[in-house]
C-alpha cells in the first residue's frame, strides 16, 4: 500500500496547485464581462433553458415558490418584532440580545432581499410581469432596511444574504425597471456598502480565511450587478476590483488547504459542510455566467470535497440527519450533528461544475429522503434553476458503501488530520487525530488530540461554545481534549476568542492547566496506512511554553478492526513539572484488574496502561465537576447539559462528564506513556491480554485480537521518532515494516523576548483622541450631552453594550474636547484615555497622542501630561452613584511619542 508522508503530501498538493493553468488577471477577467443584464447566476443566453428547467425538471420547486411569492404582501413594509425591537421609524433599539450579536435583520419580520429575488426567478420562469413590480418594491424595502441599518449603527446581518438578494434582483430585473427606478436602488446600495466597508462600529467582515459572507463577500456580486450601467461606475469598479482579488484569494486558500482532498478550510464541520461552500459556489457560478470563465479550470476544491463528507462523516441511528461528526474545534458538542441539509445542494454544485461524480452521488442517496433536496430555496431562490449541470432525475441506486468503504485512513495535511475506521457501518469503529495543524480556523489547543467512537463516542472531545466563563476557561484549552499535559505553577491562560457579551469573570485566578499555549507551530511527522492498519505522529514540542518542555511526541498506531496504541515522549524542563496522558469519557470508566473500562451508547473502550510501570490514574468528573479545571469546575447552563439521547437513558449529551488522567507515580524529566485502547460492543467482556516486550532501545507491546491476528509494535524510546509495526495470522505475515520516516525531535521553542517598543508613529491630523468609559460592577453609561465629540458610540462590545466612548479630532496643536455623561447604577467609573482605532493587516498601529489633562467636573484626572496609543493608554476610576452627571474635559494634541521609555 502507498505510504502517505506528510511532506510528500504538501509537496504532491502544492504541486497539482502549480500545474493549474494561470488564471485570468482581473483587466483580462473585467474585459469579458458582459455588456448586457443579467449576469449574476444566469445571463440572456441561459434564459430559455431557464425557463425550460423551471417548468420542467424544477417545476417542484417552481410551485413551491410561487405558493410562497404569492403568499407575500403586494405593498411591503418593515415591521418590527415588538418582542425583539423599538423602531421609531429611524433607528432600531433592541431589547433583548440575540445570538451572540445582535444585527438589524433580527428585529424586523423581513428585510426584503432575498423575496425580490424570489420575484425576479418567477418572472423569468413564467413571464408574468406582477412579478417585476412587486420585486422592485421589495428591493427598496431592502434598501431602506439597510439605511437604518447605518442610522442605528448596528450591523444589517450576520449573513449577508438579503442585500445579495436585492442585489440579484436588480441585475435580473434592469431590462425591465426605468433607469430612474435602478438609479433610485443601486447608488444608495453601494454607498451603503461603500460605508460599511469601515462603518466604525462592528459588523462581520468575514474574508478569505472564513466564510466569506459577510460584508466583503458583497464586494464581487456588487460589481458585477452596477458594472458600466452608468450610475455609479466609480464605486461598482471598485466594488469588482476588490470583489475580484478577496474572491480569487479565497479560491487560492481553499485550493491550498484541500491539499487535492476537498477538506474545505476547517475540521469543524459545522461552518465547512455548512455555510461555507456558498461562497465557492456563487462566486464559481457568477464568474461563468457574468465573463464566461470557468473557474472550475483553476480551482479544484469542490471536486474533491465529497471526499472530505466522506471521511468526516460517522453513520447514526440515534441522529435524525442520519450521521454525527468527531467533533472538532468550535463543535458544540450537545448531539455532534454532522451538518446534512445543505450536503445535498453542495455536492450538486460540484457535479454542476466537475460533472458527475459517483462519490456525490453515493453520499446524495445515504442522506435522509426529507433531505434529497435543493436547499437554500429562501437565501439563495436561484439555486435550484440554474444548476443545469446537476440532473435531479438522475440516482444512484448502487451500495454506497462500495463507493465510500476502498481503505482504512485518509490524510489531510493541511490539519495534520488522519481520520480511521474499520467501515462505514452503523457497528464499525471511527477514530481521528490531529497532529501537526498548519492552520487555525475554528481550532482549539489540542494538538495531538484523539477521538473515538464505537457506538457512542468513547474518547471524546468536550465542553462547548458560549458566552460563560467555560467557553475560555475550559473549552478551547488542552485539558478538555485528550491530549497531554505538562503542569506547570501559574502558567498564564491561553486567551482565545470570547464572546463579547459574556459576563464578567476574575481571571487572575485562572492558569493554563498544562496546555499548549501555541497553535499552528505542531509538526506532522507522517501518516501511511494499509488495509490493516493507519498511523501517523506529530511533534508538539513547540506548542507547549519552552519553560516547561523539552519535547512532546505522539504517535498513534490503528489495528483494524478495533485496536489502538499510543506511544507519547515527554519531556519537561523540571522534574516536578506533572507529566499527564488524558482521556475523556462521557460516562464514569471503571477499574477491573488494571484495565479501565469507559462505555457510552451500545459501545465500550478498554484501557490499558502499560507504562509508565508506576503510573497513577485519577478519575475526575461526575456532578459539580464535569468540567474541572483550577481547582473549580466551569459549569453550563441546565439547557446546555439537557439531555439529547435516550437510548438507553445514559447520555445527558455528547459534552463529555468525566476523564481519566494517568501520570507517573515519582517525578522526573522523562515520562514515557505507552497505553494500548480496543473499542468494543458493549457486550465484550473483556480486554485481549497485552504483554509489554519493551527492551534497551525500544518500548513496545504484543497482543493478539479477537479477529486472531498478532500484532507487535515497539518505538523508539529516545532519539529519532521512529517505530516498528508486524501484523501476523495463521503464521501469515500481513505487514512487517517500520511505522513512519524516522524523525528528528523539534528543539523546544524559543522563550519569549521582551516586546521591543512600538516605532512611534505621529498621528495624523484629524485622527482621533479617544476616552472610553465602564461602570463596574454592572453600571451602565449613557451621554446627557455629546459635547464637541465628533462621534460617540455605545458598541455592544464594549461591556455588553453599557459601556460608551467618544472620539475627538486631533491636530498638531491643543485642542479642546468635552463630554457629559449621565451614569445608571452606580459603582466604580472606569476611564480610558487612548489614541485612535488604527489597524494594519489587523494590527493595533501605535498612533499617539497627547493628553495635557483631563478633567471630571473640573477636577484633574491626570498626574501628569500622559502620551498614549491604542493599546497603550491610562486608566483611572473613580467613584460615582446612580444617577450621576459626569462632566469630561481634556486637552490634547497629535504626538510623535513619548519623550522616554524605560
Amino acid at each position: 500500500m502507498k505510504r502517505f508522508l506528510f511532506a510528500a503530501a504538501l509537496l504532491a498538493a502544492a504541486a497539482v496547485f502549480a500545474a493549474g493553468p494561470a488564471r485570468p488577471s482581473f483587466d483580462e477577467m473585467k474585459s469579458q464581462i458582459r455588456k448586457d443584464h443579467p449576469r449574476l447566476f444566469l445571463n440572456a443566453d441561459q434564459l430559455a433553458e431557464f425557463r425550460e428547467r423551471a417548468n420542467g425538471a424544477c417545476k417542484f420547486y417552481l410551485d413551491d415558490l410561487r405558493t410562497r411569492v404569492d403568499a407575500l404582501p403586494d405593498r411591503p413594509v418593515l415591521k418590527v418584532k415588538p418582542d425583539v425591537a423599538d423602531f421609531d421609524g429611524q433607528k432600531v433599539v433592541f431589547k433583548k440580545r440575540i445570538g451572540d450579536q445582535n444585527a438589524t435583520c433580527y428585529a424586523f419580520e423581513c428585510t426584503g432581499g432575498c423575496e425580490a429575488a424570489m420575484c425576479a426567478v418567477l418572472f423569468y420562469a413564467t413571464g408574468d410581469r406582477k412579478y417585476v413590480e412587486k420585486a422592485y418594491r421589495y428591493m427598496m424595502m431592502n434598501l431602506e432596511f439597510a439605511q437604518i441599518s447605518v442610522r442605528s449603527r448596528v450591523l444589517p446581518e450576520w449573513y449577508h444574504t438579503s442585500r445579495l438578494g436585492a442585489l440579484v434582483a436588480y441585475d435580473w430585473l434592469w431590462n425591465e425597471l426605468t433607469p430612474e427606478q435602478r438609479k433610485a436602488f443601486i447608488v444608495p446600495m453601494l454607498e451603503h456598502l461603500e460605508f460599511m466597508r469601515k462603518p466604525g462600529y462592528q459588523h462581520n467582515g468575514g474574508g478569505v480565511e472564513a466564510g466569506n459572507y459577510g460584508e466583503k463577500g458583497l464586494w464581487w456580486p456588487a460589481g458585477l450587478a452596477a458594472y458600466q450601467d452608468g450610475y455609479a461606475d466609480k464605486l461598482a469598479e471598485g466594488f469588482l476590483k476588490s470583489g475580484w482579488d478577496l474572491s480569487c484569494r479565497m479560491m487560492d486558500f481553499r485550493e491550498k488547504l484541500s491539499g487535492g482532498k476537498g477538506l474545505l478550510t476547517s475540521t469543524c464541520t459545522g461552518y465547512c459542510f455548512g455555510w461555507y461552500p456558498w461562497a465557492t459556489n456563487n462566486f464559481l457560478h457568477t464568474l461563468k455566467s457574468a465573463t464566461g470563465i470557468d473557474g472550475a479550470k483553476f480551482w479544484t476544491q469542490p471536486r474533491e470535497y465529497a471526499n472530505y463528507y466522506n471521511w468526516m462523516m460517522i453513520p447514526s441511528k440515534d441522529f435524525p440527519d442520519g450521521f454525527v461528526d468527531f467533533g472538532w474545534g468550535d463543535a458544540s458538542h450537545q448531539r455532534n450533528g454532522l451538518p446534512t441539509w445543505l450536503m445535498y445542494t453542495h455536492l450538486a454544485y460540484g457535479i454542476h461544475f466537475y460533472g458527475d461524480n459517483e462519490q456525490a452521488r453515493a453520499l446524495q442517496s445515504m442522506m435522509p429522503e426529507r433531505l434529497q433536496f435543493i436547499m437554500g430555496r429562501t437565501h439563495f431562490p436561484w439555486t435550484a434553476f440554474v444548476l443545469t449541470g446537476f440532473d435531479p432525475a438522475k440516482k444512484y441506486t448502487g451500495d454506497p458503501n462500495r463507493i465510500l468503504n476502498r481503505k482504512s485512513a485518509e490524510f489531510f495535511p493541511s490539519y495534520g488530520l488522519l481520520n480511521m475506521r474499520s467501515g462505514v457501518g452503523y457497528d464499525d469503529t471511527y477514530a481521528s487525530i490531529k497532529a501537526g495543524a498548519k492552520e487555525n480556523g475554528h481550532q482549539h489547543f489540542d494538538e495531538l488530540s484523539f477521538i473515538i467512537y464505537k457506538q457512542g463516542y468513547q474518547a471524546l472531545d468536550t465542553g462547548t461554545r458560549g458566552s460563560s466563563p467555560h467557553h475560555l476557561a475550559y473549552y478551547p484549552q488542552t485539558i478538555a481534549h485528550n491530549s497531554l499535559l505538562i503542569r506547570m505553577d501559574k502558567e498564564p491562560l491561553t486567551r482565545r476568542w470570547y464572546p463579547s457579551n459574556a459576563p464578567r469573570f476574575d481571571w487572575s485566578n485562572v492558569f493554563s492547566d498544562g496546555g499548549q499555549d501555541r497553535a499552528t507551530i505542531g509538526r506532522n511527522l507522517g501518516a501511511d496506512s494499509s488495509p490493516y492498519h493507519a498511523v501517523t505522529a506529530g511533534d508538539a514540542t513547540q506548542c507547549y511554553s519552552p519553560a516547561k518542555c523539552r519535547e512532546a511526541v505522539r504517535q498513534f498506531v490503528y489495528i483494524l478492526p478495533d485496536y489502538f496504541v499510543i506511544y507519547d515522549r515527554l519531556t519537561s524542563v523540571k522534574p516536578d513539572q506533572q507529566k499527564v496522558f488524558l482521556l475523556h469519557t462521557q460516562n464514569e470508566p471503571k477499574e477491573t484488574g488494571g484495565v479501565w473500562r469507559g462505555a457510552a451508547g451500545t459501545g465500550a473502550l478498554f484501557v490499558k496502561t502499560v507504562l509508565p510501570a508506576d503510573a497513577k490514574t485519577e478519575v475526575i468528573g461526575g456532578p459539580g465537576r464535569e468540567f474541572w479545571t483550577n481547582n473549580q469546575n466551569f459549569p453550563l447552563s441546565d439547557a446546555q447539559m439537557k439531555p439529547v439521547n435516550d437510548r438507553g437513558g445514559i447520555e445527558k449529551s455528547w459534552l463529555g462528564r468525566y476523564r481519566l488522567e494517568i501520570s507517573p507515580a515519582k517525578p522526573d524529566i522523562k515520562t514515557r506513556f505507552l497505553t494500548v485502547l480496543q473499542a468494543a460492543d458493549g457486550k465484550v467482556p473483556a480486554m485481549v491480554p497485552v504483554e509489554n516486550i519493551s527492551d534497551g532501545e525500544f518500548d513496545g507491546v504484543r497482543f493478539t485480537t479477537r479477529e486472531g491476528v498478532t500484532a507487535t509494535v515497539k518505538f523508539r524510546r529516545d532519539g529519532l521518532v521512529a517505530g516498528e509495526i508486524r501484523l501476523e495470522k495463521d503464521g501469515k505475515i500481513l505487514l512487517d515494516r517500520q511505522l513512519l520516516e524516522p524523525s528528528p525531535v523539534s528543539a523546544p521553542r524559543a522563550a519569549s523576548a521582551p516586546k521591543p517598543a512600538a516605532a512611534w508613529q505621529p498621528a495624523k491630523p484629524g485622527d482621533a483622541a479617544r476616552i472610553d468609559f465602564t461602570v463596574v460592577p454592572g453600571g451602565k453609561v449613557e451621554f446627557a450631552d455629546k459635547g464637541n465629540a465628533y462621534r460617540t458610540e455605545t458598541p455592544r462590545w464594549l461591556d455588553k453594550g453599557n459601556g460608551a466612548l467618544a472620539l475627538f479630532p486631533a491636530g498638531k496643536e491643543y485642542a479642546n474636547g468635552e463630554v457629559t455623561l449621565k451614569i445608571v447604577k452606580g459603582g466604580k467609573l472606569r476611564i480610558s484615555v487612548k489614541g485612535p482605532d488604527v489597524r494594519k493587516d489587523g494590527q493595533f498601529q501605535p498612533y499617539w497622542i497627547e493628553f495635557e489633562q483631563v478633567s471630571v467636573n473640573g477636577k484633574p484626572l491626570l498626574d501628569s501630561p500622559a502620551t498614549v496609543w491604542h493599546s497603550k493608554p491610562v486608566n483611572k476610576v473613580i467613584a460615582v452613584k446612580d444617577g450621576d452627571i459626569v462632566k469630561i474635559n481634556a486637552r490634547f494634541r497629535t504626538s510623535a511619542g513619548p519623550t522616554t521609555t524605560k
